[in-house]
């Protein structure tokens, strides 16, 4: 359970790899450390009985070798005494000794069973928990985090690993007591003999291990490249395997391309491990050769010791099986802390990303308003994305009266998403106030404030559930309404094809899971439906049609409006067709409202931003 091609000319992608300083190697241990204290805690406090019923068992399993081998040399030591007394016969002491490794025997398999029994269901508690509790501090962590190039490479670490490394982490964590254990057992029976051996061993076993050590940190330096140079390599090898993204290699015939970037990634990462890897295996055989002449001379040491009569023959069999066993729990603890510190560094990215606190702290007060929708005041707003100094909006001013439908339209860059981001709250503003009937959004109640919102973002998600459930996702209260679902469907548009499929609204929507695969517009319909679906106050639209067809465009905005009538609309467009008909149009440009009025008021206005592309994209459709 613990551990469980053509070259052409085109760039080399070298994988970009540090070498690590004592002190960062220092620093490594003690956060890993902590990591692992977390973890016990952690896996104490939800599994109390596996935990200490698999560390209890771990001892036994650690110490039982040596006693074992105890037994074994009494038994030797019997037969010798009876074969050299000329008495070829079992004597009692031999028959006692017989029915102790017998009995031994099976009590190593029955706590052998019972440990694995401990692992397992340990195993399972504990995967259990990290992952509820990581999927959940990922949900709720703020936006802002995500759009931050540095947080989100680490939160990318950290999804792509917290599915197995602190599983991994623990388990090894464990069993290395148990190889510490049995380095302390066998030094306590070997330097009951001799001082002397002791010492003889750890000159014959230190030297092979630091090796390792000084290797191991090396093959780690190779993997521990930068996160987007790990990015790209993944990422374009999804491109190589994801359906969508290979229709498109194969037509424009960038396969080989891709191919080769991965392939070329890929060798760099490994042609590095390689030559390090041959350096370790010359190494490795000059130390084995040393390793088997200093223990020849453990051997003959032994062999002494037993002509001089200071051990018996038994004795013998005891300390060279002690002294294999001292030599194979440091290598084992030396595998073992390897493993520990390289899963370790990932637990130690996963609890700094459980450590994230939220920035944006939400209020308490609620709302008065249960149906009727609030007005939306930005007062002298300005706002800077965390990290930048350019201001996306400045001195910005806008209020929206209840039941407003208003359009929100400028070139890319003006400040539209952004506007819908602070509304949203995923961002707090940077000077200036916005206020919810006369409440200030910062001291809004979450919960209270988003039931209020139903919103299609431009990139909406797309699930692999049935038709139904990616409508009734838009609010979970009333999942299995379907009278509700179909209603909010046909106000789209999405229920003239929804009912064409097989299964209706059962069919899931996802061919990997057996379904139907919709087009990119049906998409977009039955997002606008989940939308609807909400039923919300306020209905905040990002591009809500911009892969459907004009005519069908026309057709759900007539029904938007005739929906919505007493809702406040927020709609962000580039396509002007889909805002005319709003009460109020908004001109953004670098950040400020340079034009404001209905739809006549703007066409009214000569050499006008707004009349300008109106008339352009009008021609455009002629």
């Amino acid at each position: 359970m613990a551990e469980n091609t053509e070259k052409k000319d085109q760039d080399s992608y070298q994988p970009e790899t540090t070498k690590k300083s004592t002190k960062e190697y220092y620093d490594d241990a003690l956060n890993i450390f902590i990591a692992a204290k977390r973890t016990i805690s952690d896996t104490v406090r939800i599994s109390p009985i596996y935990f200490f019923g698999m560390f209890g068992t771990i001892f036994l399993i650690s110490v039982m070798p040596f006693f074992s081998s105890w037994i074994n040399s009494k038994v030797i030591d019997e037969l010798v005494l009876i074969v050299t007394g000329g008495n070829p016969q079992v004597s009692p002491e031999l028959s006692r000794w017989i029915v102790v490794s017998v009995l031994f025997l099976l009590f190593n398999g029955i706590i052998d069973t019972i440990n694995q029994f401990f692992e397992l269901n340990l195993y399972f508690d504990y995967t259990r928990y990290i992952n509820e509790t990581v999927t959940e501090k990922l949900s709720l962590l703020d936006i802002e985090y995500y759009e931050d190039p540095e947080t989100n490479n680490l939160l990318q670490k950290v999804k792509e690993n917290y599915g197995h490394r602190p599983q991994n982490f623990m388990t090894n964590f464990l069993w290395l007591t148990s190889s510490a254990i049995r380095i302390v057992s066998a030094c306590i029976i070997i330097i009951s003999f001799s001082k002397t051996l002791i010492l003889l061993l750890f000159v014959v076993t230190i030297p092979s291990l630091i090796n390792n050590i000084i290797f191991g940190r090396r093959n780690w330096g190779i993997w521990d490249a930068k996160a987007e140079t790990k990015r790209d390599y993944w990422w374009s090898r999804d491109y190589l395997t994801r359906e969508s993204a290979l229709m498109e290699l194969k037509i424009f015939k960038a396969r080989n391309y891709i191919l080769n970037r991965v392939n070329e990634l890929f060798y760099n990462f490994q042609k590095e491990e390689i030559k390090i890897e041959r350096k370790r295996s010359l190494t490795n055989l000059v130390l084995d050769i040393i390793s088997a002449v200093g223990f020849g001379i453990i051997f003959i040491f032994l062999i002494t010791a037993v002509l001089a009569t200071k051990i018996t023959i038994g004795g013998f069999s005891f300390y060279i099986s002690s002294t294999r066993q001292l030599q194979d729990a440091f290598g084992t603890f030396f595998r073992r802390l390897s493993r520990v510190y390289e899963h370790g560094l990932y637990v130690v990215d996963i609890y700094k990303v459980l450590d994230l606190e939220k920035r944006i702290i939400p209020g308490e007060k609620i709302l008065d308003v249960k149906l009727e929708p609030p007005e939306i005041k930005f007062k002298d707003v300005g706002f800077k994305y965390p990290g930048t100094e350019k201001y996306i909006l400045k001195n910005f001013d806008l209020t929206i009266k209840p039941g407003t439908k208003i359009a929100i339209v400028g070139e890319n860059g003006a400040g539209k998403t952004t506007l819908i981001k602070l509304l949203m709250r995923f961002y707090d503003v940077t000077k200036g106030d916005i206020f919810i009937d006369r409440i200030n959004i910062k001291d809004l109640s979450f919960e209270d404030w988003y039931s209020k919102v139903g919103t299609l973002f431009q990139e909406f998600n797309t699930y692999h559930y049935d038709a139904k459930t990616n409508i009734s996702i838009g609010n979970p209260l009333y999942l299995e309404d379907l009278e509700r679902v179909i209603k909010s469907a046909k106000k789209s548009g999405a229920h003239e094809f929804i009912k064409e499929y097989e299964k209706g609204y059962d069919e899931v929507l996802s061919k990997a899971f057996g379904g139907i695969r919709p087009s990119w517009g049906q998409w977009q319909r039955i997002a606008l439906a989940r939308a609807f679906f909400k039923d919300a106050p306020i209905l905040i639209l990002d591009e809500p049609t911009s892969a459907i067809d004009p005519k069908a465009e026309f057709e759900i905005f007539e029904q938007l409006f005739e929906f919505a009538h007493d809702k406040t609309v927020i709609i962000i467009s580039h396509r002007f067709s889909t805002v005319r008909n709003a009460d109020r149009i908004i001109v953004l440009d670098k950040g400020k409202i340079v034009e404001d009025g209905s739809h006549q008021d703007l066409m009214n206005i000569n050499g006008g931003i707004y009349k300008n592309a109106f008339e352009l994209q009008r021609r455009g459709y002629e």
